[in-house]
């Protein structure tokens, strides 16, 4: 990689990264453009020749987040313990929270924005119906009834349970989720 490369890559990962934080704690909608390149100390038009607008900063920005959900997922490792699909998924998606809780943050928070939403909907909806199959396929092996509905249950539940982390300080987030864990231990 030449040095234009890497210094490119390096103020698109920056620009990245301060516009989710911004996004996460100011919200989408109360943050300008301009704000972003005066966090990430790069100037307005240097933003624009990486990102043309505040939205496809967002995009970019979901678009990782989506790719950072699916590297987890895929192929969970079960490091010869005797936890069933279903608990790993819950633990994964209780690490992933806490990895990337600003990506989360903004997440739960665009979901509530119908402007925001709408550009995003159709990505929203994929990466959903991903996590349900992938849920609905460990229930099937657990062999637990019903893997739809449950599939679409313990989904919601997973959602709360994130959402709830997400607003409160000193939510148990590892208690809660072993908790759900035992609920689907034969």
């Amino acid at each position: 990689m030449s040095r234009f490369q890497e210094k490119r890559e390096q103020s698109v990962n920056k620009l990245i990264g301060v516009g989710l934080s911004l996004f996460a704690t100011q919200g989408y909608e109360a943050t300008s453009i301009r704000t972003i390149a005066a966090e990430a100390d790069i100037s307005l038009g240097l933003l624009y020749n990486y990102f043309k607008s505040k939205d496809e900063l967002l995009e970019e920005i979901f678009r990782r987040g989506v790719q950072d959900i699916h590297d987890s997922f895929s192929d969970l490792p079960d490091n010869g313990s005797s936890s069933t699909g279903i608990e790993r998924h819950i633990r994964q998606t209780v690490k992933l929270l806490k990895e990337k809780k600003d990506f989360w943050k903004l997440l739960h928070g665009i979901r509530m924005q119908s402007a925001v939403v709408k550009q995003l909907m159709a990505d929203m909806q994929e990466q959903t119906a991903f996590i349900e199959a992938r849920i609905k396929q460990n229930l099937i092996t657990a062999g637990i009834p019903f893997p739809d509905l449950e599939a679409k249950l313990l989904f919601a539940s997973i959602d709360g349970m994130a959402h709830h982390f997400l607003l409160y300080e000193n939510y148990p987030i590892d208690d809660v989720a072993s908790l759900l864990i035992m609920k689907y231990k034969k």
